[in-house]
């Protein structure tokens, strides 16, 4: 059926069916830079082996969250069963993220978070997308329950983690390293040239993102922070940063004595924003302030009129990462999008090396909506005095937050 197929596929691919079809390797591990296609082609992959399949299959798919799923994985896989003219709608059972191509041979898709699917019923193939999101015992519990191959792929943004000391060393491991050239043919100029312009702005982030290279924790902005599932009641604001093929970005921030609570909200991509204030209706933000990229005044008072107290947000960086680094930083173990952002936020380095006083841009979106809300809001409320904290100002910022001041 292989050849009925109009496929194109990327080296990634291939050298992952080669590892499939290898009866020595247990474990296929999938080290990556940014848009190097390893998900895409791990899932086309697997399609195929499943359409292939003379027996009995069952796939588990599984990630840190479910909506990172549902974003990533489970939209690539929809996409490309459609593009294969294979996708039948009654066969995907939302509720419980399941697709059956037939009794025999189903995909299922689950978060790591999820105990019961975690420690439940085996699979013959276990695929682990963002592998590096999922602790130890996480992956332990999936492993012992998985009879057949184990995928895993993942950005390499953390200098030390568990696969490199547990998986990368067995012997049943065949470890695959790609970059965005692997998928040269399938990327736009823009991305393409999004991705080559860190080769001048930062040798570190064009080894992991360029190059798909293990990160070094250089010149960190955000290096203290707790991964927890706490939730504190205390003043909640909101930072939103627009986006329509970059990602819009929302992030609820909540100060509890002085300690930030941050958890993501929004996190995705062709959002206009009629789509982006129906999702804002669905989390009941009340009165809540709400600080918002200011280059976009035409976007903040359409969500204005819809009813929303929304600000526009002082931007001046500097100053800003500065104001929120005097806080203590918990982040919700659920926002993936979040966790691998502050990860990699650096600041910029010149060609000498030194560090600069301004964040290398890249994958910074909900970073900078943290910014907005923390340095908006906490220099006025969260300090007794501007005095204690000098704040520069944008006078026409000021005026159009003036405007839309909701108190």
């Amino acid at each position: 059926m292989f050849d009925d197929l109009n496929f194109a596929v990327s080296p990634v691919f291939l050298a992952n069916m080669k590892a499939l079809r290898d009866n020595s390797i247990k474990i296929i591990v999938n080290q990556g830079g940014t848009r190097s296609g390893k998900t895409y082609s791990i899932l086309q992959l697997l399609i195929l082996t499943a359409i292939n399949s003379l027996n009995p299959l069952e796939v588990s798919i599984v990630s840190h969250t479910m909506p990172h799923l549902k974003k990533g994985a489970i939209r690539d896989f929809i996409k490309i069963m459609q593009s294969l003219d294979l996708w039948i709608d009654d066969s995907f059972n939302r509720t419980e993220s399941v697709y059956k191509f037939n009794k025999n041979i189903f995909f299922e898709f689950f978060s790591a978070d999820n105990g019961a699917k975690l420690r439940g019923p085996g699979r013959d193939i276990l695929f682990v997308n963002e592998g590096n999101l999922l602790t130890y015992d996480e992956w332990k519990q999936l492993i012992l329950r998985t009879r057949g191959k184990a995928i895993v792929d993942y950005n390499p943004v953390d200098e030390f983690h568990w696969i490199y000391d547990k998986l990368l060393t067995r012997p049943d491991v065949k470890f695959i390293q790609s970059t965005y050239l692997d998928n040269w043919d399938y990327l736009p100029k823009e991305q393409i040239d999004e991705i080559e312009r860190l080769k001048d702005e930062d040798p570190e982030y064009w080894k992991v993102f360029g190059l798909g290279e293990v990160a070094k924790s250089t010149n960190l902005i955000f290096g203290n922070y707790v991964i927890t599932d706490a939730i504190h009641e205390g003043d909640t604001v909101y930072g939103l940063d627009f986006g329509f093929n970059n990602p819009t970005a929302l992030i609820e921030v909540t100060n509890y004595d002085n300690t930030l609570y941050l958890k993501q909200l929004i996190y995705d991509t062709k959002l206009t924003n009629s789509d982006l204030i129906d999702l804002l209706k669905e989390f009941n933000l009340g009165n809540n302030f709400i600080y918002c990229d200011a280059a976009e005044p035409q976007r903040i008072e359409e969500i204005y009129r819809s009813g929303f107290n929304v600000h526009a947000a002082n931007k001046n960086v500097k100053a800003g990462i500065d104001f929120c680094k005097r806080y203590k930083l918990f982040i919700d173990s659920k926002s993936t999008d979040l966790i691998k952002e502050i990860k990699s936020y650096k600041w910029k380095l010149d060609k000498n090396e030194n560090i600069l006083d301004e964040p290398l841009k890249f994958n910074d979106h909900l970073m900078d909506a943290f910014r907005y809300a923390v340095f908006s809001h906490g220099a006025k409320y969260w300090i007794k005095s501007l005095s204690a904290f000098p704040v520069i100002t944008n006078q026409k910022n000021n005026s159009f937050r003036n405007k839309l001041r909701t108190l």
